[in-house]
């Protein structure tokens, strides 16, 4: 691995050949950043005890200062440990000072992981996100990650290949009507267009416009997220944003109940060694690889949550209580049960 910048994903991922002990990985493109980000964190952590062996910071909060001292530990039972810094554009001053003095001096069986939207404006008269991005280009990686220059049909079609679905050239545009310029949105719509046609399936505007009238998957994956992270206030404001946005409870409960299969079944096939495919996993690999990691770390329990699905399914249809008020007894009883 070369020091300095890179320019997008595929070259970030050819420089993880040998990690490099500081990584800064930033961009508009907030799923651009994040599967740059589940790149490294799938390398350096592969082979290794990941739970003894990865620490995360979010910039912005008190603890965030910790990162110094989280990477100065010794690796458990592997070669190299990871350190994660989130939401680098929120760090102050201190943090600012503390991430330069760092990365003067990197720990070498330490890999540290900036990332965020950007770096930090100066503060103080000091530009530290300018002498950081320099100071970190002499031994490790930079990877700013923009659309800029992505085709959205290009990467809808790219997106469908690993599923083996076709994109017509008018669901193509119908996809990009939905998604805009965002990639995360694209993407999460085409997830569920993919997982509705199936493998060997084509996607035409009719079936966007019935996959995808309602709220992008990927906002809805956000609440999915949180209850498998068993993180209730996240959920319930995942939750109220998208009622409170005009999204249907029915509708919103079919898609998390369509998302919560998928979870179980990604577990199901990590616990037989099967292929996700032949398990009916629909997910693309940058979600796959997240629901993964998720439920390795904090297994679900099937029967627990497919209880849940059918009692809320039952109440949805015949409480007195309200369609939101069913909903919101449902998540909270998947995060309680995650």
């Amino acid at each position: 691995m070369l020091p300095g910048s890179v320019a997008g994903l595929d070259d970030l991922r050819r420089s993880l050949g040998t990690p490099a002990p500081v990584y800064v990985c930033v961009g508009e493109e907030s799923l651009l950043v994040k599967e740059a980000v589940e790149a490294v964190r799938e390398v350096v952590l592969a082979g290794g005890m990941a739970a003894f062996n990865h620490a995360s910071f979010v910039c912005g909060e008190e603890a965030a200062l910790g990162f110094a001292d989280a990477c100065r530990q010794v690796p458990v039972m592997s070669s190299r440990r990871l350190v994660e810094l989130k939401q680098v554009q929120d760090g102050n001053k201190a943090l600012m000072e503390s991430l330069l003095a760092y990365v003067q001096k990197p720990i070498d069986s330490t890999v540290l992981l900036v990332s965020g939207m950007k770096m930090p404006a100066a503060i103080g008269g000091t530009d530290y996100g300018v002498r950081i991005t320099n100071q970190v280009k002499k031994t490790g990686v930079v990877c700013k990650l923009d659309a800029d220059g992505i085709d959205p049909a290009a990467f809808a079609r790219s997106r469908a290949k690993p599923w083996n679905v076709t994109v017509d050239t008018a669901g193509v545009q119908k996809l990009i009507e939905y998604g805009g310029d965002d990639l995360d949105v694209l993407a999460g719509n085409l997830e569920l267009c993919c997982g509705f046609v199936g493998s060997g399936g084509r996607i035409t505007p009719e079936v966007v416009e019935e996959v995808c009238a309602s709220t992008a998957a990927a906002d809805v994956w956000r609440l999915t997220d949180a209850i498998v992270a068993a993180d209730a206030n996240g959920a319930l404001a995942e939750l109220h944003r998208l009622l409170e946005e005009g999204e249907a409870p029915h509708r919103l409960m079919a898609n998390i109940a369509w998302q919560l299969r998928q979870v179980l079944l990604v577990q199901d096939a990590a616990r037989r060694h099967l292929p996700d495919r032949e398990s009916g996993v629909r997910m693309p690999p940058f979600k796959l690889r997240a629901v993964r990691e998720r439920v390795e770390r904090r297994p679900v329990s099937p029967s627990a949550w497919l209880e849940a699905l059918a009692t809320a399914a039952r109440r949805m249809n015949s409480s007195r209580a309200g369609d939101r008020r069913v909903i919101e007894a449902f998540v909270l009883g998947l995060v309680v049960k995650a």
